[in-house]
Protein backbone atom coordinates (compact mmCIF):
# COMPACT_ATOMS: atom_id res chain seq x y z
CA UNK A 1 0.00 0.00 0.00
CA UNK A 2 2.89 2.42 0.87
CA UNK A 3 4.95 1.55 -2.37
CA UNK A 4 1.37 2.38 -4.32
CA UNK A 5 1.10 6.07 -2.45
CA UNK A 6 4.71 6.67 -2.48
CA UNK A 7 4.54 8.75 -5.50
CA UNK A 8 0.91 8.83 -6.16
CA UNK A 9 1.14 13.05 -6.66
CA UNK A 10 2.68 12.58 -10.18
CA UNK A 11 -0.36 11.80 -11.18
CA UNK A 12 -2.54 14.55 -12.47
CA UNK A 13 -6.06 14.22 -11.01
CA UNK A 14 -4.60 12.93 -7.52
CA UNK A 15 -2.87 16.98 -7.28
CA UNK A 16 -6.21 18.35 -8.22
CA UNK A 17 -8.05 16.25 -5.67
CA UNK A 18 -5.69 17.46 -3.07
CA UNK A 19 -5.57 20.98 -4.30
CA UNK A 20 -9.18 21.71 -4.19
CA UNK A 21 -10.03 20.24 -0.84
CA UNK A 22 -7.17 22.81 0.25
CA UNK A 23 -8.43 25.33 -1.68
CA UNK A 24 -12.28 24.44 -0.23
CA UNK A 25 -10.51 24.86 3.14
CA UNK A 26 -8.34 28.30 2.13
CA UNK A 27 -11.61 29.37 0.56
CA UNK A 28 -13.89 28.98 3.37
CA UNK A 29 -11.83 30.74 5.96
CA UNK A 30 -11.05 34.04 3.64
CA UNK A 31 -15.09 33.65 3.76
CA UNK A 32 -15.62 33.03 7.33
CA UNK A 33 -13.03 36.47 7.88
CA UNK A 34 -14.87 38.20 5.07
CA UNK A 35 -18.53 37.42 7.56
CA UNK A 36 -16.20 38.10 10.81
CA UNK A 37 -15.48 41.82 9.40
CA UNK A 38 -19.07 42.10 8.58
CA UNK A 39 -20.85 41.04 11.39
CA UNK A 40 -18.36 43.06 13.51
CA UNK A 41 -19.05 46.06 11.83
CA UNK A 42 -22.74 45.38 12.25
CA UNK A 43 -22.71 44.98 15.53
CA UNK A 44 -20.78 48.87 15.88
CA UNK A 45 -23.59 49.69 13.79
CA UNK A 46 -21.09 50.88 10.67
CA UNK A 47 -22.68 48.74 8.42
CA UNK A 48 -26.49 48.34 6.99
CA UNK A 49 -27.91 45.18 8.49
CA UNK A 50 -29.13 44.19 4.77
CA UNK A 51 -25.71 44.13 3.38
CA UNK A 52 -24.63 42.03 6.35
CA UNK A 53 -27.29 39.19 5.34
CA UNK A 54 -27.08 39.49 2.15
CA UNK A 55 -23.34 38.96 2.03
CA UNK A 56 -23.92 36.15 4.77
CA UNK A 57 -26.68 34.10 2.62
CA UNK A 58 -24.72 34.93 -0.86
CA UNK A 59 -21.44 33.15 1.33
CA UNK A 60 -23.36 30.16 2.50
CA UNK A 61 -24.70 30.01 -0.65
CA UNK A 62 -21.10 29.96 -2.38
CA UNK A 63 -19.81 27.41 0.12
CA UNK A 64 -22.46 25.17 -0.13
CA UNK A 65 -22.09 25.21 -4.64
CA UNK A 66 -18.13 24.15 -3.29
CA UNK A 67 -18.93 21.60 -0.97
CA UNK A 68 -21.78 20.17 -3.95
CA UNK A 69 -18.96 20.77 -6.97
CA UNK A 70 -16.20 18.48 -5.04
CA UNK A 71 -18.44 16.06 -3.82
CA UNK A 72 -19.97 15.63 -7.41
CA UNK A 73 -15.91 15.45 -8.92
CA UNK A 74 -12.98 15.65 -6.24
CA UNK A 75 -10.48 16.49 -9.11
CA UNK A 76 -12.37 18.83 -11.31
CA UNK A 77 -11.06 21.47 -12.06
CA UNK A 78 -13.96 23.59 -12.05
CA UNK A 79 -14.03 24.47 -8.04
CA UNK A 80 -10.94 26.41 -8.45
CA UNK A 81 -13.08 28.72 -11.20
CA UNK A 82 -15.59 29.14 -8.81
CA UNK A 83 -13.80 29.70 -5.80
CA UNK A 84 -12.33 32.53 -7.23
CA UNK A 85 -14.91 34.02 -8.78
CA UNK A 86 -16.65 33.83 -5.22
CA UNK A 87 -13.92 35.29 -3.56
CA UNK A 88 -13.79 37.93 -6.05
CA UNK A 89 -17.50 38.87 -5.91
CA UNK A 90 -17.33 38.58 -2.29
CA UNK A 91 -13.92 41.06 -2.41
CA UNK A 92 -15.50 43.24 -5.00
CA UNK A 93 -19.06 43.72 -2.43
CA UNK A 94 -17.05 44.14 0.84
CA UNK A 95 -14.67 46.55 -1.41
CA UNK A 96 -17.21 48.25 -2.04
CA UNK A 97 -19.55 48.62 0.74
CA UNK A 98 -16.98 48.99 3.68
CA UNK A 99 -13.56 50.66 3.81
CA UNK A 100 -11.78 48.02 4.88
CA UNK A 101 -7.97 47.71 3.71
CA UNK A 102 -7.08 44.36 4.81
CA UNK A 103 -9.33 42.47 2.18
CA UNK A 104 -6.42 43.29 -0.13
CA UNK A 105 -4.22 40.28 1.00
CA UNK A 106 -7.11 38.42 0.73
CA UNK A 107 -6.43 38.74 -3.17
CA UNK A 108 -2.83 37.90 -2.65
CA UNK A 109 -4.09 34.75 -0.99
CA UNK A 110 -5.95 33.27 -4.00
CA UNK A 111 -3.65 34.02 -6.44
CA UNK A 112 -0.98 32.27 -4.14
CA UNK A 113 -3.46 29.16 -4.33
CA UNK A 114 -3.53 29.10 -8.26
CA UNK A 115 0.35 28.24 -8.09
CA UNK A 116 0.14 24.21 -7.39
CA UNK A 117 -2.26 23.62 -10.12
CA UNK A 118 0.64 24.38 -12.60
CA UNK A 119 -1.62 26.05 -15.51
CA UNK A 120 0.33 28.73 -16.53
CA UNK A 121 -2.65 30.32 -18.51
CA UNK A 122 -4.82 30.26 -15.86
CA UNK A 123 -2.43 31.68 -13.73
CA UNK A 124 -2.11 34.95 -16.05
CA UNK A 125 -6.00 35.23 -16.37
CA UNK A 126 -6.81 35.30 -12.67
CA UNK A 127 -3.83 37.79 -12.30
CA UNK A 128 -5.26 39.95 -14.61
CA UNK A 129 -8.53 39.53 -13.10
CA UNK A 130 -7.65 39.75 -9.81
CA UNK A 131 -6.05 43.07 -10.78
CA UNK A 132 -9.24 44.45 -12.55
CA UNK A 133 -10.84 43.71 -9.26
CA UNK A 134 -8.27 45.44 -7.06
CA UNK A 135 -8.00 48.48 -9.70
CA UNK A 136 -11.60 48.55 -9.48
CA UNK A 137 -12.17 48.59 -5.17
CA UNK A 138 -9.10 50.95 -5.24
CA UNK A 139 -10.27 53.61 -7.23
CA UNK A 140 -14.15 53.18 -5.34
CA UNK A 141 -12.44 53.55 -2.45
CA UNK A 142 -10.38 56.64 -3.45
CA UNK A 143 -13.69 58.15 -5.03
CA UNK A 144 -14.97 57.88 -1.57
CA UNK A 145 -12.33 59.93 0.06
CA UNK A 146 -10.93 56.54 2.04
CA UNK A 147 -7.38 57.11 1.27
CA UNK A 148 -7.07 60.76 0.16
CA UNK A 149 -3.57 61.75 -0.03
CA UNK A 150 -2.16 59.15 2.52
CA UNK A 151 1.32 58.20 1.64
CA UNK A 152 0.92 54.77 3.51
CA UNK A 153 -2.33 54.26 1.78
CA UNK A 154 -0.11 54.69 -1.94
CA UNK A 155 2.69 52.74 -0.55
CA UNK A 156 0.43 49.98 0.33
CA UNK A 157 -1.55 49.38 -3.26
CA UNK A 158 1.84 49.66 -5.13
CA UNK A 159 3.58 47.19 -2.27
CA UNK A 160 0.41 45.11 -3.04
CA UNK A 161 0.67 45.44 -7.02
CA UNK A 162 4.65 44.42 -6.87
CA UNK A 163 3.41 41.20 -4.71
CA UNK A 164 0.86 40.46 -7.26
CA UNK A 165 3.69 40.67 -10.18
CA UNK A 166 6.22 38.84 -7.69
CA UNK A 167 3.76 35.63 -7.29
CA UNK A 168 2.91 35.97 -10.78
CA UNK A 169 6.58 35.69 -11.82
CA UNK A 170 7.52 32.92 -9.08
CA UNK A 171 4.12 30.99 -10.63
CA UNK A 172 5.66 31.20 -13.94
CA UNK A 173 9.20 29.90 -12.83
CA UNK A 174 7.62 27.16 -10.64
CA UNK A 175 5.39 25.94 -13.68
CA UNK A 176 8.53 25.87 -15.80
CA UNK A 177 10.87 23.94 -13.40
CA UNK A 178 7.83 21.49 -12.47
CA UNK A 179 7.31 20.98 -16.17
CA UNK A 180 10.77 20.23 -17.04
CA UNK A 181 10.95 17.96 -14.09
CA UNK A 182 8.06 16.14 -15.44
CA UNK A 183 9.28 16.42 -19.57
CA UNK A 184 12.67 14.97 -17.77
CA UNK A 185 10.75 12.53 -16.05
CA UNK A 186 8.47 11.26 -18.86
CA UNK A 187 12.19 10.86 -20.90
CA UNK A 188 13.49 8.71 -18.52
CA UNK A 189 10.24 6.94 -18.08
CA UNK A 190 10.03 6.44 -21.87
CA UNK A 191 13.72 5.49 -21.94
CA UNK A 192 13.04 2.78 -19.33
CA UNK A 193 9.64 1.68 -21.20
CA UNK A 194 12.06 1.37 -24.38
CA UNK A 195 15.04 -0.34 -22.54
CA UNK A 196 11.87 -3.08 -21.04
CA UNK A 197 10.41 -3.19 -24.15
CA UNK A 198 13.64 -4.22 -25.41
CA UNK A 199 14.12 -6.67 -22.98
CA UNK A 200 11.03 -8.14 -23.61
CA UNK A 201 11.92 -8.35 -27.15
CA UNK A 202 14.20 -10.55 -26.24
CA UNK A 203 12.38 -12.73 -23.89
CA UNK A 204 9.85 -13.01 -26.17
CA UNK A 205 12.59 -14.08 -29.44
CA UNK A 206 13.92 -16.66 -26.72
CA UNK A 207 10.66 -17.96 -25.72
CA UNK A 208 9.85 -18.94 -29.49
CA UNK A 209 13.66 -20.37 -29.48
CA UNK A 210 13.17 -22.18 -26.86
CA UNK A 211 10.05 -23.19 -27.59
CA UNK A 212 11.30 -25.09 -31.03
CA UNK A 213 14.03 -26.54 -29.28
CA UNK A 214 11.42 -27.97 -27.53
CA UNK A 215 9.77 -29.30 -30.13
CA UNK A 216 13.31 -30.66 -31.97
CA UNK A 217 14.19 -32.36 -28.83
CA UNK A 218 10.50 -34.36 -28.79
CA UNK A 219 11.50 -35.48 -32.26
CA UNK A 220 14.92 -35.94 -30.90
CA UNK A 221 13.31 -37.99 -27.67
CA UNK A 222 10.82 -40.24 -30.00
CA UNK A 223 13.85 -40.81 -32.40
CA UNK A 224 16.16 -41.91 -29.81
CA UNK A 225 13.09 -43.96 -28.14
CA UNK A 226 12.62 -45.78 -32.01
CA UNK A 227 16.49 -46.39 -32.02
CA UNK A 228 16.30 -48.24 -28.43
CA UNK A 229 13.44 -50.13 -29.34
CA UNK A 230 14.90 -50.59 -32.73
CA UNK A 231 18.35 -52.07 -30.93
CA UNK A 232 15.72 -54.35 -28.66
CA UNK A 233 14.35 -55.71 -31.43
CA UNK A 234 17.40 -56.61 -33.06
CA UNK A 235 18.29 -58.03 -29.81
CA UNK A 236 15.77 -60.29 -29.28
CA UNK A 237 16.46 -61.55 -33.04
CA UNK A 238 20.20 -62.21 -32.62
CA UNK A 239 19.34 -64.27 -29.17
CA UNK A 240 17.00 -66.02 -31.24
CA UNK A 241 19.43 -66.55 -34.08
CA UNK A 242 21.73 -67.97 -31.39
CA UNK A 243 19.38 -70.15 -30.26
CA UNK A 244 18.45 -71.83 -33.68
CA UNK A 245 21.98 -72.39 -34.30
CA UNK A 246 22.47 -74.14 -31.07
CA UNK A 247 19.30 -76.08 -32.49
CA UNK A 248 20.90 -76.45 -35.33
CA UNK A 249 24.79 -77.60 -34.43
CA UNK A 250 22.83 -80.40 -31.84
CA UNK A 251 21.64 -81.30 -35.20
CA UNK A 252 24.20 -81.81 -36.86
CA UNK A 253 25.93 -83.39 -34.28
CA UNK A 254 22.98 -86.13 -34.30
CA UNK A 255 23.89 -86.24 -38.73
CA UNK A 256 27.34 -87.71 -37.15
CA UNK A 257 26.09 -90.26 -35.25
CA UNK A 258 23.83 -91.54 -37.69
CA UNK A 259 26.86 -91.22 -40.54
CA UNK A 260 29.17 -93.28 -38.14
CA UNK A 261 26.58 -95.58 -37.32
CA UNK A 262 26.11 -95.93 -41.08
CA UNK A 263 29.85 -96.23 -41.71
CA UNK A 264 29.85 -98.99 -38.86
CA UNK A 265 27.18 -100.81 -40.66
CA UNK A 266 28.97 -100.60 -43.80
CA UNK A 267 32.43 -102.36 -42.69
CA UNK A 268 30.14 -104.70 -41.23
CA UNK A 269 28.56 -105.37 -44.74
CA UNK A 270 32.26 -106.18 -45.80
CA UNK A 271 33.11 -108.39 -43.36
CA UNK A 272 29.80 -110.40 -44.47
CA UNK A 273 30.70 -110.59 -47.88
CA UNK A 274 34.44 -111.82 -46.90
CA UNK A 275 33.47 -114.08 -45.35
CA UNK A 276 30.11 -115.46 -47.40
CA UNK A 277 32.15 -117.96 -49.10
CA UNK A 278 32.76 -120.00 -45.99
CA UNK A 279 29.64 -122.18 -45.61
CA UNK A 280 26.59 -122.46 -47.59
CA UNK A 281 24.70 -122.78 -44.03
CA UNK A 282 26.35 -120.02 -42.89
CA UNK A 283 25.60 -118.13 -46.11
CA UNK A 284 21.92 -118.78 -45.63
CA UNK A 285 22.07 -117.04 -42.55
CA UNK A 286 24.14 -114.43 -43.30
CA UNK A 287 22.05 -113.78 -46.09
CA UNK A 288 18.98 -113.11 -43.61
CA UNK A 289 20.92 -111.57 -41.15
CA UNK A 290 22.43 -109.30 -44.47
CA UNK A 291 18.93 -108.49 -45.69
CA UNK A 292 17.91 -107.18 -41.72
CA UNK A 293 21.09 -105.04 -42.13
CA UNK A 294 20.20 -103.76 -45.80
CA UNK A 295 16.75 -102.70 -43.58
CA UNK A 296 18.79 -101.30 -41.44
CA UNK A 297 20.98 -99.36 -43.54
CA UNK A 298 17.37 -98.35 -45.61
CA UNK A 299 15.85 -97.07 -42.03
CA UNK A 300 18.49 -94.98 -41.64
CA UNK A 301 19.66 -93.31 -44.56
CA UNK A 302 16.11 -92.24 -44.59
CA UNK A 303 16.63 -91.08 -41.36
CA UNK A 304 18.97 -89.27 -42.79
CA UNK A 305 17.26 -88.01 -45.47
CA UNK A 306 14.68 -86.32 -42.85
CA UNK A 307 16.93 -85.02 -40.79
CA UNK A 308 18.87 -82.85 -43.70
CA UNK A 309 15.26 -82.07 -44.36
CA UNK A 310 14.93 -80.51 -41.11
CA UNK A 311 18.52 -78.53 -41.64
CA UNK A 312 17.54 -77.20 -45.11
CA UNK A 313 14.29 -75.86 -42.72
CA UNK A 314 16.36 -74.83 -40.53
CA UNK A 315 18.49 -73.43 -42.52
CA UNK A 316 15.67 -71.48 -44.31
CA UNK A 317 14.80 -69.87 -40.78
CA UNK A 318 17.96 -68.56 -40.25
CA UNK A 319 17.74 -67.32 -43.67
CA UNK A 320 14.93 -65.61 -43.04
CA UNK A 321 15.81 -64.43 -39.53
CA UNK A 322 19.09 -63.20 -41.72
CA UNK A 323 17.00 -60.89 -43.71
CA UNK A 324 14.92 -59.45 -40.70
CA UNK A 325 18.15 -58.73 -38.91
CA UNK A 326 19.00 -56.74 -42.90
CA UNK A 327 15.62 -55.18 -42.53
CA UNK A 328 16.28 -53.88 -39.57
CA UNK A 329 19.79 -52.98 -39.70
CA UNK A 330 18.51 -50.69 -42.97
CA UNK A 331 15.83 -49.32 -40.78
CA UNK A 332 18.62 -48.26 -38.10
CA UNK A 333 20.50 -46.75 -40.62
CA UNK A 334 17.98 -44.74 -41.86
CA UNK A 335 16.89 -43.77 -37.89
CA UNK A 336 20.88 -42.96 -37.35
CA UNK A 337 20.40 -40.49 -41.01
CA UNK A 338 16.98 -38.74 -39.88
CA UNK A 339 18.76 -38.14 -36.22
CA UNK A 340 22.07 -36.51 -38.42
CA UNK A 341 19.60 -34.50 -40.03
CA UNK A 342 17.93 -33.10 -37.00
CA UNK A 343 20.96 -33.07 -35.19
CA UNK A 344 22.20 -30.87 -37.46
CA UNK A 345 19.08 -28.53 -37.98
CA UNK A 346 19.25 -27.89 -33.92
CA UNK A 347 22.79 -26.62 -34.73
CA UNK A 348 25.56 -26.50 -31.61
CA UNK A 349 22.88 -28.35 -29.35
CA UNK A 350 22.67 -31.23 -31.62
CA UNK A 351 26.47 -31.72 -32.24
CA UNK A 352 26.66 -34.13 -29.46
CA UNK A 353 23.64 -36.28 -31.24
CA UNK A 354 25.14 -36.41 -34.58
CA UNK A 355 28.17 -38.02 -33.33
CA UNK A 356 25.60 -40.80 -31.51
CA UNK A 357 23.83 -41.08 -34.87
CA UNK A 358 27.22 -41.47 -36.82
CA UNK A 359 28.37 -44.52 -34.33
CA UNK A 360 24.97 -45.97 -34.34
CA UNK A 361 25.12 -45.37 -38.32
CA UNK A 362 28.57 -46.93 -38.14
CA UNK A 363 26.98 -49.90 -36.35
CA UNK A 364 24.12 -50.51 -38.55
CA UNK A 365 26.63 -50.83 -41.57
CA UNK A 366 28.51 -53.50 -39.46
CA UNK A 367 25.49 -55.43 -38.16
CA UNK A 368 24.63 -55.56 -42.33
CA UNK A 369 28.24 -56.93 -42.97
CA UNK A 370 28.06 -59.76 -40.40
CA UNK A 371 24.32 -60.89 -41.62
CA UNK A 372 25.58 -60.74 -45.29
CA UNK A 373 27.97 -62.88 -43.75
CA UNK A 374 25.56 -65.02 -41.88
CA UNK A 375 23.39 -65.34 -45.43
CA UNK A 376 26.85 -66.42 -47.22
CA UNK A 377 27.38 -69.18 -44.57
CA UNK A 378 23.35 -70.53 -44.62
CA UNK A 379 23.78 -70.73 -48.69
CA UNK A 380 26.87 -72.74 -48.13
CA UNK A 381 25.31 -74.59 -45.48
CA UNK A 382 22.34 -75.14 -48.05
CA UNK A 383 24.24 -76.36 -50.48
CA UNK A 384 26.14 -78.92 -48.42
CA UNK A 385 22.78 -80.24 -47.02
CA UNK A 386 21.38 -80.93 -50.50
CA UNK A 387 24.65 -82.28 -51.35
CA UNK A 388 23.78 -84.73 -48.45
CA UNK A 389 20.18 -85.54 -49.55
CA UNK A 390 21.81 -86.21 -52.67
CA UNK A 391 24.38 -88.53 -51.83
CA UNK A 392 21.65 -90.44 -49.40
CA UNK A 393 19.53 -90.57 -52.14
CA UNK A 394 22.34 -92.55 -54.24
CA UNK A 395 22.64 -94.54 -50.76
CA UNK A 396 19.12 -95.35 -50.42
CA UNK A 397 19.15 -96.03 -54.32
CA UNK A 398 22.31 -98.66 -53.82
CA UNK A 399 20.75 -100.13 -50.63
CA UNK A 400 18.11 -101.04 -52.85
CA UNK A 401 19.65 -102.32 -55.74
CA UNK A 402 21.59 -104.67 -53.03
CA UNK A 403 18.28 -105.97 -52.13
CA UNK A 404 17.47 -106.89 -55.01
CA UNK A 405 20.62 -108.57 -55.04
CA UNK A 406 20.74 -110.65 -51.77
CA UNK A 407 17.22 -111.40 -53.16
CA UNK A 408 18.72 -113.19 -56.06
CA UNK A 409 21.75 -114.68 -54.02
CA UNK A 410 18.99 -116.17 -51.98
CA UNK A 411 17.38 -118.37 -55.08
CA UNK A 412 20.55 -119.32 -56.73
CA UNK A 413 23.58 -119.81 -54.78
CA UNK A 414 26.02 -120.64 -57.71
CA UNK A 415 25.80 -116.63 -58.19
CA UNK A 416 26.78 -115.90 -55.07
CA UNK A 417 30.19 -114.94 -55.02
CA UNK A 418 29.86 -112.89 -58.40
CA UNK A 419 27.04 -110.83 -56.22
CA UNK A 420 29.43 -110.67 -52.86
CA UNK A 421 32.05 -109.51 -54.98
CA UNK A 422 29.42 -106.80 -56.66
CA UNK A 423 28.14 -106.27 -53.21
CA UNK A 424 31.81 -105.86 -51.14
CA UNK A 425 32.07 -102.77 -54.30
CA UNK A 426 28.79 -101.15 -53.60
CA UNK A 427 29.72 -101.28 -49.98
CA UNK A 428 32.60 -99.62 -50.50
CA UNK A 429 31.10 -96.96 -52.68
CA UNK A 430 28.63 -96.66 -50.09
CA UNK A 431 31.12 -96.14 -47.02
CA UNK A 432 33.28 -93.84 -49.71
CA UNK A 433 29.74 -91.14 -50.16
CA UNK A 434 29.81 -91.95 -45.90
CA UNK A 435 33.30 -91.07 -45.32
CA UNK A 436 32.32 -87.69 -47.48
CA UNK A 437 28.99 -87.20 -45.95
CA UNK A 438 31.20 -87.10 -42.69
CA UNK A 439 33.81 -84.21 -43.68
CA UNK A 440 30.93 -82.25 -44.78
CA UNK A 441 29.12 -82.57 -41.71
CA UNK A 442 32.43 -81.37 -40.07
CA UNK A 443 32.26 -78.57 -42.25
CA UNK A 444 29.06 -77.64 -41.22
CA UNK A 445 29.32 -78.28 -37.86
CA UNK A 446 32.34 -75.28 -38.21
CA UNK A 447 30.31 -72.86 -40.35
CA UNK A 448 27.85 -73.25 -37.52
CA UNK A 449 30.71 -72.78 -35.04
CA UNK A 450 31.58 -69.12 -36.85
CA UNK A 451 27.64 -67.97 -37.43
CA UNK A 452 27.55 -68.51 -33.65
CA UNK A 453 30.93 -66.52 -33.37
CA UNK A 454 29.21 -63.81 -34.95
CA UNK A 455 26.01 -64.04 -34.23
CA UNK A 456 27.40 -63.45 -29.97
CA UNK A 457 28.89 -60.36 -31.57
CA UNK A 458 26.32 -58.99 -32.95
CA UNK A 459 24.01 -59.40 -30.14
CA UNK A 460 26.83 -57.54 -28.20
CA UNK A 461 26.71 -55.12 -30.73
CA UNK A 462 23.25 -54.34 -30.51
CA UNK A 463 23.29 -54.50 -26.92
CA UNK A 464 25.72 -52.16 -26.83
CA UNK A 465 23.85 -49.33 -29.05
CA UNK A 466 21.01 -50.04 -26.96
CA UNK A 467 22.90 -48.75 -23.95
CA UNK A 468 23.93 -45.98 -25.53
CA UNK A 469 20.67 -44.89 -27.46
CA UNK A 470 19.35 -45.17 -23.37
CA UNK A 471 22.17 -42.75 -22.50
CA UNK A 472 21.29 -40.74 -25.49
CA UNK A 473 17.87 -40.99 -24.73
CA UNK A 474 18.26 -39.64 -20.96
CA UNK A 475 20.79 -36.69 -22.24
CA UNK A 476 18.01 -35.63 -24.34
CA UNK A 477 15.59 -35.75 -21.49
CA UNK A 478 17.53 -34.04 -19.04
CA UNK A 479 18.37 -31.15 -22.27
CA UNK A 480 14.44 -30.96 -22.97
CA UNK A 481 14.00 -30.10 -18.75
CA UNK A 482 16.53 -27.39 -19.48
CA UNK A 483 15.14 -25.70 -22.15
CA UNK A 484 11.53 -26.22 -20.67
CA UNK A 485 13.25 -24.11 -17.55
CA UNK A 486 14.38 -21.45 -20.06
CA UNK A 487 11.10 -20.96 -21.41
CA UNK A 488 9.42 -21.03 -17.68
CA UNK A 489 11.90 -18.04 -17.04
CA UNK A 490 11.26 -16.10 -20.34
CA UNK A 491 7.34 -16.52 -19.15
CA UNK A 492 8.11 -14.84 -16.03
CA UNK A 493 9.74 -12.15 -17.27
CA UNK A 494 6.94 -11.46 -19.47
CA UNK A 495 4.44 -11.74 -16.84
CA UNK A 496 6.37 -9.28 -15.19
CA UNK A 497 6.54 -6.98 -17.79
CA UNK A 498 2.96 -6.83 -18.73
Amino acid sequence: MKENNKYRYTNTSERNIRMNRFYIIASSLLAIVFLFYLWLKLINHNISPIVTYANTILIAVFCVVNVVTHLRNKATRLLKVFATIEIGIEYLLVGLQTDASFIHYALIAIFILQIPYYEKKSLKKTALGLFVLYLIVMIVQAAKGIYGQDVNAVCSTLLVFLIGIIILETGKITILFNNDAIGSSREEHNHVKEVLDNILDVSQTVHQETTKTTDLMNQLVQTTESVANSMQEISDATNMTATSIEEQSQMTGTIQNAIEQTSHISEQMVQIAQDSNESIRKNMAAMESLKQQSAMIKDTNHSVTDAMAKLQEKTKEVETIAGSIMAISGQTNLLALNASIESARAGEAGRGFAVVAQQIRQLAEQTKSFTEEITKITNELNANANMVVNTISGSIEATDRQSEKILAASETFEQLNKNMEALASQVEEVNHHILGLSESNNKIMENISQLSAVTEEVTANAEQVHTMSQNNLDCAEQVKTAVEHIRSTTDEMETQEG
